[in-house]
């Protein structure tokens, strides 16, 4: 598979109010949904609640926990070409205090080392190895796997997708999400 790196992100002049706000100590910790691993555990997903009205909740709802919570529609294309590449909850999706149905939370379960860390330009949190930012991402394109969908292993916030994945989603005319090129 010819895997050209995707970078999943919120679109550029997205509102902040229809950014939801993720609710600490509502349920499991964000970050383990960053572990890229399928999760064991018995867990409580996050609440995240959203400001603006239900109107405005699209197939992706970006929100501040960064937390990759979509509609059924995304779900059933992500069924379709990634399976074996994530782990479907149902998410706790609140307007105010009315809980939104139909939403769920997609944790990816695989992370790939494919960051080009000598032709990279970045920064690391002082006194650690792990990347505060970036100036300049280059990707090893040969090192993914047979995925469409992974976490970069070396910045776990970043969400890499396939071709054939972002195409669905245009073609479906999917809102709420951004794909940048490397």
């Amino acid at each position: 598979m010819i895997f050209v790196i995707w970078i999943w992100s919120i679109p550029e002049n997205w509102a902040n109010k229809r950014i939801g706000e993720y609710v600490e100590n509502s349920g499991a910790d964000r970050f383990i949904f960053r572990e890229a691993r399928k999760i064991t555990e018995d867990i409580i997903v996050p609440k995240v609640i959203f400001e603006c009205a239900e109107k405005y909740l699209y197939d992706v709802l970006p929100n501040s926990g960064s937390l990759i919570i979509v509609s059924e529609n995304v779900v059933e294309i992500m069924e379709k070409i990634c399976p074996n590449d994530i782990e479907i909850f149902d998410a706790n999706v609140y307007v105010g205090d009315k809980k939104i149905l139909n939403y769920f939370l997609i944790n990816i379960l695989h992370a790939v080392d494919i960051l080009n860390k000598d032709e990279s330009k970045y920064s690391t949190i002082k006194g650690t190895n792990a990347i505060l930012g970036f100036d300049k991402i280059v990707y090893n394109h040969n090192d993914i796997p047979n995925h469409h969908i992974v976490r970069n292993a070396d910045y776990r916030s970043h969400v890499l997708v396939s071709d054939e994945l972002k195409e669905a989603f245009e073609q479906s005319k999917i809102k709420g999400v951004h794909f940048s090129i490397d």
